[in-house]
């Protein structure tokens, strides 16, 4: 069995969830001793040299498909044609309108079906047109979570009988052992040496960060807090949660980091006091879990997909609600015993997320479609 792989996430200058999910994908492919022949699919060169290795070791490897213009519409499925492919994995939803076999497709989640109002227009219609060509047209679809799936059969019946959940996993460079932020990481890290409430993610309306500013406006009136650190992609929306922490109060306490790269990641997480994640919806929520793995007490929502993340090992609190969120970081703050014993559940909970599992289920995928299981 040979499968195509879309991975071009592996070549982006970006890494936000997709990226983390093909990147972590491949490289547990790369290690599985029974892998079918993976062609793992780029537009250009892979800049990461180690990941560069990893993408053409083992059963995979890689090929560079240079096209300016409609990549994933001709010159993918050309390729797929000429290489004599069994099946493709789409990890991004979107299916060409013509393929020479059949699609495996990878629905992270349906944010936008329940807050369109947090999509551009044009976004709204791009994920209205992949979801439903995806529905009706892939052979099967891999979701991350339950609560995806459910989402799926719900507004798209017609994929009823074809999903399979394949939970993420989680980096080994997320533990609680290794090296502490340092103090002239970035400006403002001087100011952390004795903890910070952290957030990790996306800076887009659906992840609630303007309830969030408003939540830890309440916990500084309570009394003294350490700083509010807010790490996550370059997007439009920061400077009006700058405008809101300068209303709000809190701006001479906030951090605003912008996009960090996943090597200075695990040392943001891990010291860290509180790792808060307040979004509206997610598909899996992956932040929640490398919190976790880093040794650190969590506050995330009650919706969607987090509770099946953390389980038990989280306090869950309504998102939409000020005041839950407020007393979530207030209680963890001020209770050092519940804290540890947050961190040994989110330890014992994220031990239980591996990309190997999320490997060998995808495979599973594939040799089901293939016809060969």
């Amino acid at each position: 069995m040979r499968v195509g792989l879309d991975a071009r996430a592996l070549a982006s200058d970006e890494i936000s969830g997709v990226e983390q999910y093909v990147t972590n994908l491949v490289l547990a492919l790369s290690r599985l001793e029974d892998a079918p022949e993976i062609v793992a699919y780029t537009d250009r060169p892979v800049p990461d040299a180690a990941l560069a290795e990893a993408a053409s070791s083992g059963p995979i490897r890689t090929q560079v498909l240079q096209a300016p213009r409609g990549w994933l519409r001709a010159a993918l499925p050309w390729r797929l044609w000429r290489d004599h492919v069994d099946l493709v994995h789409l990890p991004s939803t979107i299916i060409p309108p013509i393929l020479p076999c059949p699609a495996v497709v990878t629905v992270h989640d349906l944010a936008w079906v329940r807050y369109p109002e947090t999509y551009t227009p044009a976004d709204l219609a791009m994920q209205r047109h992949a979801v439903l060509a995806a529905s009706e047209r892939a052979a099967h679809i891999m979701t991350v979570s339950e609560s995806t799936a459910r989402d799926l059969r719900k507004y798209y019946q017609k994929s009823e009988g074809k999903i399979t959940v394949t939970p993420l996993g989680v980096s080994p460079h997320f533990s609680p052992e290794g090296r502490q932020l340092s103090p002239d990481a970035f400006p403002g890290a001087e100011r952390l040496g004795k903890g910070y409430v952290l957030y990790t993610g996306g800076i887009q309306p659906r992840k609630n960060l303007l309830r969030l500013l408003a939540a830890y406006a309440k916990v500084l009136a309570e009394g003294p807090a350490p700083p509010l650190v807010l790490a996550g992609g370059r997007c439009p929306h920061a400077d009006e949660l700058r405008t809101a922490a300068r209303k709000l109060g809190v701006e001479r306490c906030l951090i605003f980091l912008g996009y960090v790269p996943q090597g200075r990641l695990p040392a943001l997480y891990r010291s860290a006091t509180v790792f808060v994640y307040p979004s509206l919806y997610e598909g899996f929520g992956l932040p929640v879990l490398e919190a976790m793995a880093s040794g650190v007490p969590v506050v995330t929502s009650s919706t969607s997909a987090m509770p099946e993340v953390a389980d038990e090992a989280a306090l869950l609190v309504d998102p939409e609600s000020v005041d839950r969120l407020a007393w979530g970081i207030s209680l963890l703050l001020g209770d050092r015993d519940l804290r540890r014993t947050m961190v040994q559940k989110g330890l014992a909970r994220s031990r239980e997320f591996t990309w190997e599992r999320t490997a060998r289920m995808t495979v599973e995928v594939y040799r089901l479609v293939a016809g060969t299981k």
